[in-house]
């Protein structure tokens, strides 16, 4: 029986992409790239316009916060959520979190959990969104499940000051001695890194900025963890390594967003020294690119994207380049409008821009490929420059 009911979901898995069948490693990424997409819409100042949408996605995210519905919690999954029940069955605290795809996924994970978070804090600042809560019209995410999710990602930090994705950090580096896999690096414990510990830590920002005395000694204490965390992992060359995405553009963005948002000036070594990196990196066309040689590698490629790129940038390691620089309002506002002028020639006439290398990554050797991405992201990037540089700017076509 336990097969039979499990062969409706295997099609979830299966996915027909542009190049061809693709098996998943879940049953997608819809949480992920929600998060981004409406955070993406409402930098650039355009939720309101789409109130349709809007009201979609924060339907979506309502109902996948985990264990936080009426429906979830009349699962089994939920009377495990007790602490006797966790702790018989060594799990962590879900009640809050949001997964990578959807409620059906269960398992919280710290950053899908604070873009999660973000995405939610952002949409209630929606005229959209306000008018829908005040006439009943769409269901409510109360403070209560706000302070939820805040409790998951607390009870992520590591010791390190940093956060993992699915646990906390239980073991140590020689356990990778042990690894049993012939592909897979580093898999063995649960290490913190930029990514996970940028969206946890620029949530708790956001959300003490909204909700300033909820648990506020404990929220203050573990940004500032969260903050030095960040500046002990940037590299010397001012790189972030990035683990889940290809690869130095992607750790850039999530380490010079991270430091800002917790109150680090843009004018400290740290930051200045990640955007002289990233201009080092730019090339002739304006653009920025990586391709899959920079995990494994852990080495920016010299020849960036070289395959399935365009001259060697794309459209995706720009965008988090820019991502990066505007946050810090680096003041190379020449490197920044190359940047943005790449972006807007490489959009196609349907308003889509093109698929190009595989921009994921998972444990340094499997790529993962996000179809989102390739318009989340410019969209973001050109819509925060243009809010960051302005009149600067004037000179390119209207954004």
């Amino acid at each position: 029986p336990a097969v039979v009911n499990h062969m409706p979901r295997v099609a979830d898995y299966l996915w027909l992409a542009e190049d061809g069948m693709k098996m998943k490693g879940y049953n997608g990424s819809q949480s992920w790239d929600t998060s981004f997409a409406v955070q993406a819409f409402h930098e650039s100042g355009m939720v309101d316009q789409f109130p349709h949408i809007a009201t979609k996605v924060w339907s979506y995210l309502e109902r996948t916060q985990i264990l936080s519905t009426e429906v979830s919690q009349d699962t089994i999954a939920f009377e495990y959520e007790s602490p006797e029940g966790r702790r018989s069955c060594y799990r962590h605290v879900s009640k809050g979190g949001w997964p990578f795809s959807t409620s059906a996924h269960g398992w919280p994970i710290s950053d899908c959990t604070g873009e999660g978070l973000k995405g939610v804090l952002c949409l209630l600042k929606s005229k959209t969104i306000k008018s829908g809560l005040e006439n009943n019209l769409i269901l409510s995410i109360g403070p209560d499940r706000l302070h939820d999710s805040v409790n998951v990602l607390l009870s992520y930090q590591n010791e390190d000051g940093g956060w993992a994705t699915y646990e906390n950090n239980r073991g140590f580096l020689w356990y990778e001695g042990l690894n049993p896999s012939e592909v897979f690096g580093e898999i063995m414990i649960d290490y913190s890194y930029v990514e996970c510990s940028m969206a946890s830590l620029t949530a708790l920002c956001e959300f003490h900025h909204e909700y300033p005395e909820h648990r506020k000694d404990e929220i203050e204490h573990s940004i500032e963890k969260g903050r030095a965390f960040l500046k002990s992992l940037q590299r010397e060359d001012g790189s972030w390594y990035g683990s889940w995405a290809c690869c130095f553009c992607y750790g850039a963005w999530f380490g010079v967003e991270g430091l800002v948002t917790s109150g680090e000036p843009t004018s400290s070594a740290a930051i200045q020294k990640a955007c002289e990196f990233l201009v080092k990196h730019q090339r002739d066309n304006g653009g920025w690119g990586e391709d899959f040689t920079a995990c494994f590698d852990k080495d920016y490629p010299a020849n960036g994207m070289d395959a399935y790129g365009d001259e060697g940038s794309g459209v995706v390691n720009t965008a988090w380049a820019l991502l990066a620089l505007a946050a810090a309002k680096y003041d190379n506002v020449e490197a920044v409008k190359r940047g943005v002028q790449y972006l807007l020639k490489r959009q196609l006439p349907c308003g889509d821009w093109p698929q190009e290398g595989i921009a994921g990554v998972f444990n340094r050797a499997c790529g993962i490929t996000y179809t989102a991405y390739r318009n989340v992201f410019p969209i973001w990037a050109i819509g925060r420059c243009r809010e960051a540089y302005g009149d600067k700017l004037e000179d390119l076509k209207k954004l």
